[in-house]
């Protein structure tokens, strides 16, 4: 059949959003959308064998090896007792300063967003840890599950983040430059979160009261405490360090830090055979469905590109009167409304095919313009009613703390989120500089 790539795309995606407004799960959507409309435009004869090369693509992709490395060392590293260590070493250092056990919570985050790339792995595990110290300690329900969600959400940005990963495939783009280039804005995010925590919390300090002067503890014990971080600090060297120095790839870095992960758990005497297994078992469930989310998005995308969707697209923003800046700043507007209804990587399979050939017209860079969209992504897991990060939260919260909670301790966050956005739009260098300074690729 004859369609012309107009008619084609409002096919793809009406179809689209009428089944998943259903509540049809996404790889079925997509598979069956790109599926049916192979058949339809080119043919029983020719269908099967354009479905084979996707299913093979797909397969033979290099970069996803990462995924199943790095979900593994974040389950592993769960059950090791490393975050409980951060968490007491943090709380010492910051016992003086307002609200200082939420910044705490955002600075052991950041290290743990470092270790696992996965976003679910800093919320579940301070939401058992952190928080009922933070409420304990007389911390207003928003002041301790926030910074929680808010820290955990930074997962998406400090590499190694599958979110990365995900992009690199699609993009083409470096991964390991990916995984530097979020360096920057991610510790601008974690920055801004303390920043605010610490401003909020001296003009209400009963948000979160001081600790008592007798439960502070001394330099000797802050110092001492200091050893937590150093099973983390070998293990974010060897994957961040071996992929800016040109030792490993991305992949390889992921299989060092799963190695590294039940190192540390060994050391920590943490290391027990049901939980490795219950962590193949849930890495390879994963796994699974990623790849068949990823089937559905290649057939998707092979009848958006046959179709002459992106040349399409391209020539009528050529024909806008408005600047660079402008367009791509339209397109994060796209993804954060996306993200109050679907996660991170549906928002990736579905726009990229459209986006990517616009920002290679303007002449955009492509690792810029990845680093971007994961610096907006974050905030699909904050925002209601979809984000992840609540549900995260929900199936670990105290007995007590209800979802209008959970939404409402989130909810000044998500504005702190939109400032990494613009300056990384408007200031490229940003995350550009330096992978820039990365020996290899």
């Amino acid at each position: 059949m004859d369609l012309g790539p107009l008619a084609v795309m409002l096919i793809m995606f009406g179809s689209l959003i009428v089944l998943l407004m259903t509540g049809l799960p996404v790889v079925f959507a997509m598979g069956a959308v790109g599926a049916l409309l192979v058949f339809v435009l080119w043919g029983p004869t020719v269908a099967p064998f354009a479905l084979h090369a996707n299913a093979f693509a797909v397969m033979s992709n290099y970069s996803l090896i990462a995924i199943p490395f790095f979900v593994f060392m974040a389950l592993i590293l769960r059950s090791s007792g490393v975050a409980h260590d951060l968490f007491s070493s943090m709380r010492l250092w910051f016992d003086r300063v307002p609200g200082g056990m939420a910044m705490a919570v955002v600075a052991v985050s950041v290290v743990i967003a470092a270790m696992s790339g996965v976003i679910a792995t800093g919320i579940v595990i301070l939401g058992i840890v952190a928080v009922p110290e933070m409420l304990k300690a007389g911390y207003s329900k928003e002041m301790a599950l926030g910074p929680v969600m808010a820290g955990g959400c930074l997962a998406q940005l400090i590499p190694p983040s599958t979110g990365f990963i995900v992009y690199g495939s699609l993009a083409e783009v470096s991964v390991g430059r990916l995984f530097v280039g979020g360096i920057i804005p991610g510790l601008l995010l974690a920055g801004l979160f303390m920043l605010y925590i610490g401003i909020r919390c001296t003009l209400k300090p009963e948000l979160a009261p001081a600790i008592p002067a007798e439960e502070r503890g001394t330099m000797r014990e802050k110092v001492s405490s200091l050893r937590s971080l150093i099973l983390p600090g070998v293990l974010i060297a060897v994957v961040l360090g071996s992929v800016f120095f040109g030792v490993a790839a991305a992949t390889e870095a992921a299989a060092l830090g799963a190695a590294g992960a039940l190192a540390c758990a060994a050391i920590k005497r943490q290391l027990r055979w049901s939980d490795v297994r219950d962590a193949c078992l849930s890495t390879g469930k994963v796994t699974a469905m990623l790849i068949w989310i990823f089937f559905g998005a290649y057939c998707f995308k092979t009848v958006f590109v046959v179709a002459g969707g992106p040349h399409y697209v391209t020539e009528w923003v050529a024909g806008l009167n408005i600047n660079d800046t402008s367009i791509i700043g339209v397109m994060q507007l796209i993804f954060i409304t996306m993200g109050c209804f679907v996660q991170e990587v549906v928002i990736q399979l579905i726009s990229m095919p459209v986006f990517l050939p616009i920002v290679d017209s303007l002449e955009l860079s492509r690792l810029w313009f990845g680093v971007l969209f994961l610096t907006t992504a974050q905030l699909s897991f904050l925002t209601p009613p979809f984000g992840f990060a609540l549900f995260y939260m929900k199936s670990v919260a105290p007995e007590g703390i209800g979802m209008s909670d959970i939404v409402k301790s989130v909810l000044p966050y998500i504005p702190l989120q939109i400032i990494p956005v613009i300056l990384v739009l408007l200031f490229p260098v940003l995350a550009t500089w330096l992978p820039g300074l990365m020996i290899g690729s």
